[in-house]
C-alpha cells in the first residue's frame, strides 16, 4: 500500500527529520525527510483473539491465505535455506504451487548458506536455482536503489535483492516471489526487543520496507508476496504470547506439525561489515550533511555514517521523483 501524500509546495528538507533519520535509522509517521510530504496514518489492525491451543492451526491457515491461490501456479521463493524461507516454501508446495527455491550467492561471502539451501531444497523435493551477485554489482545497484524508495532505508539486503532480480530469468519460476520477510520482526526474537517507537515504529518500518521491495521488484517485472506482513498476520502476532515468539517457537511448532525437515548447517551473515566499508569508501565524499571518514569508527558509528550516505544519495535522486502538488500515490 502506498502511504504518502503531499500537503505543501517545494522540495525543502525537514532538517530535524533528516537528523533524526541519521540518528535513529527511521522516521515514524507522519514525518518524512521532505517538508510538505507526509505518510498517511498507519492502518488499524483488526482485533484478533485466539485460543493458545489453536495458534498453530490458525497461523498456518492465515499464512496459506496470505499466499493466495497458488494451486498449479509457478512461484519462486527467496530461499536462504533458513527457517523462514524453509517454512514458506514447504507451505506453498503443500498448497499446490510449483515452487522453485531461489538462493542468492553473494560473491564468496555465503558458501555455507548456499550449500545448506541446496541441501534442504533437495531434501524437500523442491527445484533449486542460484543467482550469483558480485560485490561490484551490489555497489552499482545501491545508487539505483537510493532513487526508487519513498524514504531512505538502512536495508543493505535490498541492494542484494535488486542486483539478484536484475539477473533473474522469468522463465525459471515466473514473476511472483514469495518471501518470509517479517517472520523475525513479528513472530521471532526481534519482536521481543524493546526499541524506540514500539509497535507503531515496527508497523511503520514494515510498511516502508514492503513498499521498497515491491518497487524494486516492479522495476524488473516481478512482484513480491509477503505472507508474514499481511494485515491478518500482523494482527495475529499481537495475540501471540512472548513465550511463543522466543526462538520462533510457534513457527517451529507449525513446521513440526507439517513434518518439515530440519536443516542443521550454519549460515553466514549475508552483508558483512566489509560491504559497509566498501560503500562508505565509494560514496563517503558525497554524504549528507557532511563528509564521513572510516577512521576510528565503531559499528554503530559506521551505521550512522552509512545512513548519511543513504540520505545523501536519496536526496540527489529525489528531485526527479517528486510528483505534482496534491497527488496521492
Amino acid at each position: 500500500m502506498d502511504a504518502y501524500v503531499y500537503t505543501g509546495t517545494g522540495h525543502e528538507i525537514d532538517q530535524k527529520a533528516a537528523w533524526d533519520y541519521v540518528r535513529d535509522g527511521y522516521l515514524l509517521s507522519p514525518r518524512t525527510i521532505l517538508k510538505g510530504r507526509k505518510k498517511l496514518p498507519q492502518p488499524v489492525l483488526p482485533g484478533i483473539s485466539v485460543d493458545s491451543s489453536q495458534l498453530s492451526f490458525i497461523t498456518q491457515q492465515t499464512l496459506e491465505a496470505a499466499m493466495g491461490n497458488v494451486a498449479r501456479s509457478p512461484r519462486a521463493v527467496m530461499f536462504s535455506g533458513g527457517f523462514d524461507s524453509m517454512l514458506i516454501a514447504c507451505l506453498a508446495k503443500r498448497c499446490g504451487a510449483q515452487v522453485t527455491a531461489v538462493t542468492v550467492q553473494f560473491d564468496d561471502f555465503n558458501p555455507l548458506t548456499v550449500a545448506g539451501a541446496a541441501q534442504f531444497a533437495n531434501k524437500a523435493g523442491i527445484p533449486h536455482h542460484i543467482l550469483n551477485v558480485k560485490a561490484v554489482e551490489f555497489l552499482s545497484a545501491f545508487e539505483t536503489l537510493a532513487g526508487i524508495t519513498d524514504e531512505p532505508l538502512l536495508d543493505l539486503d535490498l541492494g542484494v535483492v535488486y542486483a539478484a532480480l536484475k539477473k533473474y530469468d522469468h522463465g525459471t519460476a515466473g514473476d511472483v516471489f514469495i518471501s518470509g520477510m517479517g517472520s523475525d520482526q513479528w513472530f521471532g526474537n526481534l519482536a521481543l526487543e524493546a526499541r524506540p517507537g514500539g509497535f507503531a515504529a515496527r508497523l511503520d518500518w514494515s510498511m516502508v520496507d514492503e513498499q521498497a521491495h515491491q518497487r524494486v521488484a516492479g522495476l524488473l517485472g516481478c512482484r513480491f508476496v509477503f505472507p508474514f506482513l499481511s494485515g491478518t498476520m500482523l494482527a495475529l502476532s499481537q495475540s501471540v504470547p512472548a513465550v511463543m515468539k522466543k526462538d520462533k517457537k510457534l513457527l517451529r511448532t507449525l513446521a513440526a506439525a507439517n513434518t518439515i525437515p530440519h536443516r542443521g548447517a550454519r549460515s553466514e551473515v549475508q552483508i558483512l561489515p566489509l560491504m559497509r566499508r566498501a560503500l562508505i569508501k565509494k560514496y563517503g565524499d558525497r554524504a549528507w550533511p557532511c563528509p564521513v571518514s572510516l577512521q576510528g569508527r565503531h559499528h554503530s558509528e559506521m551505521d550512522r555514517a552509512l545512513r548519511q550516505i543513504i540520505l545523501g544519495l536519496w536526496l540527489e535522486k529525489a528531485q526527479g521523483r517528486i510528483a505534482s502538488i496534491g497527488q496521492i500515490r
